[in-house]
């Protein structure tokens, strides 16, 4: 039965990443940046930070590279 749990796991490991992408956000209240994922409901959570920022906001706003003039 271990086997077929592992499975499973794979599959939901594969179903998270059809529904997030990998984005930069900014904290809306302190301006910290972090590596975050975008869910397909539109909410953002940052990577590695499960209650949110620092500063205890949990809002966000995508940094869209075409504004800050990133280089590709």
């Amino acid at each position: 039965m271990s086997d077929r749990s592992s499975r499973n796991t794979g599959t939901d490991s594969d179903a998270d990443a059809e529904t997030t992408r990998k984005v930069a956000a900014i904290c809306t209240t302190c301006g910290k940046a972090y590596a975050s994922e975008q869910r397909t409901d539109g909410t953002v959570r940052p990577i590695g930070q499960r209650t949110g920022c620092e500063c205890g906001e949990t809002s966000f706003e995508i940094v869209d590279s075409t504004e800050t003039g990133f280089d590709d």
